[in-house]
């Protein structure tokens, strides 16, 4: 009789391990003592649901396609409490902006309160169409319809904003602590490019530094890249890398991309031109950070080089170069109006080759000459007067030094503090910090690499 025990013993733990490999759903463990806490000072008041709590609340059910970490995808039949709703009970704040979901094995995934609250999210068919889904809390689930849901430990569901985005990694399974936070998130680091010369054109890899944590969006058109764009990493790196294919480029192309992922906001965008006729400087080894910049703004002849092949990116700007940089790059109007605007400097020769765009950058409120009427277009550059004078092109609205810590304008003039903030926020910025060559800051000169560098980011923001 004891061996037959055994023998049951074993049959019944070899079964429920074939279950769990099979994905056959199985009762809970446990599911009844479940509890679902919201806290964290994002919201008004702490809150504690019970399971039986949960399933009285259970007023939603819809089916999502749901992708992994490599191009597969299925559909998914859910029954739950909405997100929403229950951060509502909890008197979640106007200000809220991180949410982290916890399981109880101690396992977590972070998102912002915008892509799970204001993204539209969707189910979409076999058949093209699509279906605006909520984030929910799945309390029962099925792969096979609603007639097939089982009971499924509280879990964290969501759709997807494109066909393909892979959130399957995000269902955070065992769930049991929602916390709701007002930190400011964090941004995910650019996208970068590496190019290669081939027989066929040229190999472009997007590269990122956290590679398997993001998915990078791409376009060769010149658009904003979106989750509705191409992606490039259709596969972690660990897991079929050789899907993760350079493009390959055989006429001139402009590839801009995007690092999207969970818990942070989607980075500032990133472009490159590649050129098979814009020209090649020999001297831009250790400026990997302005590369790409000075070969962009030099294929599109809003900066050009010093001759001999070379760019020389350490040299000073004058005043008159980098007006003539924002002229080039920003001034729309016709040669006749921009004539038509009387001279302000009297050392200016307004028929040289900047003097159209001192004229435009000064009758914009760009510039600033001196007390005695002179604008001394020789004169070498700041880098504040360079930040000063980019944030002004753009148009945009300055942020107050109180706004931010104070350390981000730490080294230049309280008079240029809010453009460099302002320029901070809004990744118009160009320290070289993650390059062999740091830019300088304050009252130093500022050099073409840098100036290269600021008016390529402020073109891809203005975009």
């Amino acid at each position: 009789m004891r061996k037959m025990k055994r023998l049951f013993g074993a049959f019944l733990a070899s079964a429920l391990t074939l279950t769990a490999v099979c994905g056959i759903t199985e009762l809970p463990a446990k599911a009844e003592s479940e509890t679902l806490t919201i806290r964290g000072d994002g919201i008004g008041k702490e809150v504690v649901f019970s399971r039986a709590e949960l399933e009285n609340m259970v007023n939603e059910r819809h089916r999502y396609s749901v992708a992994n970490n490599f191009p597969s995808e299925k559909t998914e039949y859910a029954e739950g409490v909405l997100l929403r709703d229950l951060l509502l009970k909890a008197e979640i704040k106007e200000d809220a902006q991180i949410i982290r979901f916890i399981a109880s094995d101690g396992y977590r995934r972070e998102f912002t309160v915008s892509e799970l609250l204001s993204a539209p999210r969707f189910y979409f068919s076999e058949t093209g169409g699509k279906t605006p889904v909520p984030v929910m809390i799945c309390l029962q689930n099925g792969v096979s319809g609603f007639d097939g849901l089982k009971p499924e430990n509280l879990r964290l569901v969501m759709g997807q904003r494109a066909p393909g985005e892979q959130t399957n990694p995000w269902f955070v399974k065992y769930l049991s602590v929602i916390e709701v936070s007002r930190e400011k998130p964090a941004k995910w680091p650019e996208v970068t490019f590496s190019k290669a010369a081939g027989d066929a054109g040229v190999t472009l890899q997007l590269l990122h530094e956290n590679f398997d944590s993001v998915k990078i969006y791409y376009t060769t058109d010149g658009s904003a890249p979106t989750t509705e764009s191409d992606m490039y990493n259709v596969s972690a790196s660990y897991y079929q890398p050789q899907l993760n294919k350079p493009l390959l480029i055989s006429k001139t192309t402009v590839v801009r991309a995007v690092a999207v992922g969970a818990g942070k906001e989607d980075s500032a965008v990133a472009s490159i031109i590649v050129s098979f006729d814009s020209p090649v400087f020999s001297d831009l080894e250790g400026y990997d950070h302005a590369t790409p910049a000075i070969e962009a703004l030099a294929a599109e002849e809003i900066l050009s080089g010093v001759g001999g092949g070379r760019f020389d990116p350490e040299g000073s700007l004058t005043r008159a170069m980098f007006a003539t940089m924002l002229g080039r790059a920003l001034n729309k109007a016709a040669p006749a109006e921009a004539a038509a605007v009387a001279g302000f400097f009297s050392d200016v020769d307004y028929d040289s080759w900047y003097g159209e765009h001192v004229r435009w950058a000064a009758n914009k409120g760009i510039i600033n000459g001196y007390p005695d009427g002179t604008f001394k277009p020789t004169g070498f550059l700041s880098t504040e007067e360079m930040i000063v004078m980019a944030i002004r092109a753009g148009g945009f609205e300055l942020t107050g030094s109180d706004d931010e810590p104070a350390e981000i304008a730490a080294g230049f003039s309280d008079w240029a503090a809010p453009y460099v903030i302002t320029a901070e926020i809004n990744d118009i910025y160009a320290t070289g910090e993650n390059s062999e060559k740091p830019g300088v800051f304050g009252a130093d000169r500022a050099n073409r690499a840098e100036a290269a560098v600021i008016v390529y980011k402020l073109l891809q923001v203005l975009k």
